[in-house]
């Protein structure tokens, strides 16, 4: 037996002889994890920047541990009401019956998470499964070493072996951890990945939700000033050098304004990292020559490529703009997941809505408009993840908000109320009534009575009416 199924079934046996904690232990879990998390935060930094050879402190302080400390700090609040049983009302023909959903654990929750946010992407699932009543299996991305260790470390001096587990490992590790059979598993990662990690899954039947990517859109309506939508796209575009899931992959702006856009989101660029300096750097070598093959292709095929001046160093890589894209280059078929931005020229709103929608779905979508009656209607024909109005990636940092993707860019949601949910089986209940109709007339034997009834609850009426 490999250590990974040894953690595992300790986990499960647990789950199986304490299937619903009480509401305290859930708090009591909850408040370990936030504890956890506030008292490395100084660790996590550092080690999230050992990972990637250059991260910004302000970066990795706000995605990694101030979101994580938002999701606990919310389900600790609105946990004994996200627990309340809800009253349903039964179908007339059975009242006087009584009828309610609650909420149970699920069991063991599998999270596989990526390198990108290593922490948020860990440990922010594990609040919505932990508020659920359940215990965690956790597998960390092998490609940032450093802070796998350290959340190894944390979980283990903060749970015992049989609520919280971490295991370590690269590909094989992870196969092995997505064919376990858990009873929900969350996936982090790229869309060719995700649909491995669904097919493993479903050989247990394993329901799955998968946190994948895609191409976001940046769309700029003509009447926005071009300047001001430079700046959002490009603070969203370059946090954590856009190796960011939501990060804003192209931008569509008019033809006319195409150039004028460049030169501001390049401007933009030089006010928010003078000489790249904060800038993030890539998180491996081998990720940044794919980000570089993007840009030669692009180049070798007729596109306009400009680099932000300034000092890159070691696995820095400067901004790219990339203007007369086509959708026969690899920037505009891959997500990008780095600082490189093409940006297409539309004639009308309705010709850059159509090319968002002949792409696949995307997990999100950035609409920059003024006139907010216009630009919901304009989102409401775009299908994708989740939105945001005049900025960028800021909706992620909504708790109230689910998170999820669609399509190609993933299946089911957490964060918040919705995470619970995600994590936890709504169980109906109905206490039967001795008196009720469907008691008197669906007894057998069978009558004329029954079926007149039936005849008119098949027409929509009510018996007596």
């Amino acid at each position: 037996m490999t250590p990974v199924q040894t953690t595992f079934d300790r986990l499960h046996q647990a789950s199986r002889r304490d299937p619903n904690p009480s509401l305290e232990v859930r708090r009591d879990r909850l408040t370990r994890l936030e504890a956890m998390v506030v008292a490395h935060r100084d660790d996590i930094v550092q080690a999230i920047a050992d990972d990637f050879s250059g991260r910004s402190r302000t970066e990795s302080l706000s995605a990694d541990v101030l979101l994580v400390l938002d999701g606990v700090r919310e389900a600790k609040r609105h946990l004994a009401r996200w627990l309340e049983p809800r009253a349903a009302r039964p179908h007339p023909f059975f009242l006087p019956a009584r009828a309610s959903v609650s909420f149970q654990p699920k069991g063991v929750v599998g999270i596989i998470a990526p390198w990108n946010y290593p922490v948020n992407l860990a440990l922010a699932p594990m609040v919505g499964a932990l508020a659920a009543g359940n215990r965690v299996l956790l597998k960390p991305s092998e490609l940032t070493p450093a802070t796998a260790r350290l959340l190894s470390r944390m979980v283990a001096e903060t749970f015992a072996g049989d609520e919280v587990a971490v295991v370590e490992g690269g590909v094989e590790v992870a196969r092995e951890v997505s064919a376990l059979p858990f009873d929900h598993l969350l996936f982090t990662g790229s869309t060719s990945v995700g649909r491995q990690v669904a097919r493993a899954a479903a050989e247990n039947l394993v329901p799955c939700t998968l946190e994948l990517g895609g191409k976001s859109p940046a769309l700029v309506h003509p009447d926005y000033p071009i300047e001001q939508a430079a700046e959002r796209i490009a603070v969203g575009k370059l946090f954590n050098a856009g190796q960011t899931c939501i990060a804003p992959d192209y931008a569509l702006v008019p033809r006319t304004k195409v150039r004028a856009f460049a030169e501001a989101f390049l401007a933009a660029t030089a006010r928010l990292y003078p000489s790249h300096d904060g800038l993030t750097a890539i998180i491996s070598e081998r990720a940044k020559q794919r980000l570089e093959a993007l840009v030669a292709d692009a180049k070798d095929k007729g596109a306009t490529v400009t680099v932000a001046p300034g000092n890159g160093s070691g696995r820095v890589m400067a901004p790219v703009v990339l203007r007369e894209v086509r959708d026969d280059m690899l920037a505009m078929q891959d997500e990008i997941f780095g600082p490189v931005l093409p940006v297409e020229g539309y004639d009308s709103m309705d010709e850059a809505l159509a090319r968002i929608a002949k792409r696949p779905r995307p997990l999100a979508a950035y609409l920059f408009d003024a006139d907010l009656d216009r630009a919901r209607a304009t989102l409401d024909r775009v299908v994708c993840g989740g939105a945001c109005i005049n900025d960028t990636l800021v909706h992620f940092a909504q708790e109230q908000l689910p998170f999820g993707g669609v399509g190609p860019s993933g299946m089911g949601a957490y964060h918040g109320e919705t995470g619970f949910l995600t994590f936890s089986h709504q169980r109906s209940t109905l206490v039967a009534s001795r008196v009720s109709a469907a008691k008197t007339f669906m007894t057998p034997p069978y009558g004329p009575l029954v079926d007149r009834a039936l005849e008119l609850l098949v027409r929509g009426l009510r018996p007596g009416r």
